[in-house]
């Protein structure tokens, strides 16, 4: 009897195990898989299997990785939203093994409104300081291409950082828990962005030489200081940059600060618009990385929006704004501010190589756009200075202030022309749009019960995970004070798959949801 029932035993210790490896190859499948239809097969024949949600945790969070095909400078590309192939790099370091977790630090470069991508993306990367990171410390390096088209903060842009970021947990060893992101100008621009719109993936944000506002100024994208709550930021800018002084910039971080954020503010002096503190501020750079990781699942999330499609900051997620008067605790942290930079108004074309300077972009309600320049117009003069570079357009200008007149010289279809005109006086403007009510929520779980503090909140949804909450024990949700939730919430095997799918994070496997409606019902 002894014997058969160690038999038994055996038996179920095989098929057990034979089972677990069966599924994980399953998931190996799937998370290589690119198309669709092969997707859906694998979910199909996983779900066939009803394996438990721990194992399913456990497996995926232990995925296998092929060794890098190649190291150095690495070359892909992503399909948009808009249809459109655009290429993006990485910089994969020499010691980097698909055993070990691996750091992604996400680069975002300056001038992302030029017209086309970088023209000479290989150079500009082999340019990096920030190589030294990947050679150094093992950082996987992510730069992606922006442009007009596709800027950090427009909705092809955005759509395509994060989906890099995706296709790299795809193809590496990416530690979920440590990706950062940082960017030089627009880059720094878009790295506020990113920190105030799109914060689930990343650990922490550095933006250098940036401005907050300007995805909410150019990109019409109603953004909140309210939200920087939610990730360390690291804020560097320079005192004599002629886009973004310190002078200008500081009082949006008080602001910021005095609206919650978690944030540290430094500045660099005597440097311009440049990044010339690369070599002391990258090792600074990297201690707050090192010492910042990841808080996966934080027990308080304050997040405010006006589109649902950033509506989700980790485990909360805004899905509806309820028109009508805010609470009183919901305060709008905004500023009035003065643009009184001197500008001419274009955007230099980087592949041209003749006399003077072409513009590849001219913008409106500038000098250029003003005095009649256009695109495809070469600047050859400007006062009595041939141009032959870009530093006499910026001399000429240090002897200008705003309201003053100006006059280029340019070549239109091979003629000479003459354009007179004035810089445009100071002008007042918002550093946040506000053109559409908003949604905020206050959130904090404790007990396996949340508490939610909401203005103008319709609808919201909660995800679920292991770590925070007794499954075996109701989940309890109020709001306002009131309770509106108390029930178990059990695993749903399908909303893992997909939701692991859509976001690519071992560390984020969320079991199910609570959606929370206008009328308090709940649909999970």
């Amino acid at each position: 009897m002894k014997k058969c029932f160690l038999v038994l035993c055996l038996l179920f210790i095989v098929s057990a195990t034979t089972n677990a490896y069966d599924l994980q190859k399953a998931l190996g499948k799937l998370v290589t898989a690119n198309e669709v239809k092969e997707q859906e097969n694998l979910i199909s024949e996983i779900l066939g299997h009803n394996p438990p949600a721990e194992t399913l945790s456990k497996l995926l969070s232990n995925i296998k990785f092929d060794e890098a095909k190649k190291k150095g400078i690495v070359l892909s590309e992503n399909l948009c939203i808009d249809g459109i192939k655009r290429p993006f790099y990485w910089y994969i370091p020499k010691n980097y093994t698909p055993l070990e977790k691996t750091p992604l630090l996400v680069y975002l470069h300056g001038g992302v409104s030029r017209p086309e991508i970088i023209e000479d993306p290989e150079t500009y990367i082999k340019e990096s300081p920030f190589l030294y990171l990947a050679e150094n410390k093992g950082y996987i390096i992510l730069f992606p291409l922006g442009q007009g088209s596709a800027t950090w903060w427009n909705s092809v842009g955005a759509a395509n950082v994060l989906s890099q970021i995706r296709i790299s947990k795809r193809t590496y060893n990416i530690d979920d828990d440590r990706i950062y992101m940082t960017g030089f100008s627009d880059g720094g621009s878009g790295s506020f962005f990113f920190s105030m719109c799109h914060p689930t993936d990343f650990a922490a944000f550095l933006p250098l030489n940036g401005h907050p506002g300007v995805a909410s100024i150019d990109g019409g994208i109603q953004t909140y200081f309210a939200n920087l709550f939610n990730r360390p930021v690291s804020v560097i800018n320079t005192d004599k940059d002629a886009l973004y002084p310190d002078r200008k910039i500081r009082p949006m971080i008080k602001l910021a600060i005095e609206a919650g954020a978690n944030l540290i503010y430094r500045i660099y002096t005597d440097i311009g618009h440049e990044f010339k503190y690369a070599t002391k501020e990258i090792p600074i750079m990297l201690k707050f990385m090192e010492t910042h990781p990841r808080i996966a699942n934080p027990p308080t999330i304050k997040w405010e929006t006006v589109d649902r499609s950033i509506g989700r900051c980790m485990w909360l997620s805004i899905d509806k704004v309820e028109p009508g008067e805010q609470a009183d605790w919901h305060s709008d942290h905004n500023i009035e501010l003065v643009d009184d930079r001197l500008i001419f108004g274009f955007v230099p074309d980087d592949k041209y190589e003749g006399e003077g300077i072409k513009m590849a972009k001219v913008v409106d309600s500038t000098f250029c756009g003003l005095a009649g320049a256009k695109q495809g117009n070469v600047v050859i003069k400007v006062g009595n200075n041939n141009v032959d570079k870009i530093n006499v357009l910026n001399d000429y200008k240090s002897k200008k202030k705003r309201g003053d007149p100006a006059e280029i010289t340019i070549l239109r279809d091979g003629k000479k022309i003459e354009l007179k005109g004035y810089f445009p006086p100071p002008k007042k403007y918002m550093l946040f749009r506000r053109e559409k009510p908003s949604a905020r929520a206050e959130a904090t779980f404790y007990g396996n019960s949340f508490h939610i503090r909401v203005s103008r909140l319709a609808t919201f949804t909660i995800f679920i995970h292991p770590d925070m909450v007794q499954l075996k024990q109701n989940v309890v949700i109020y709001v306002n004070g009131e309770k509106i939730f108390d029930e178990k919430v059990e695993p749903d095997i399908e909303f893992m798959l997909r939701n692991f799918l859509e976001n690519r994070d071992r560390e984020l496997l969320y079991i199910n949801k609570i959606s929370i409606t206008p009328d308090n019902t709940q649909n999970r």
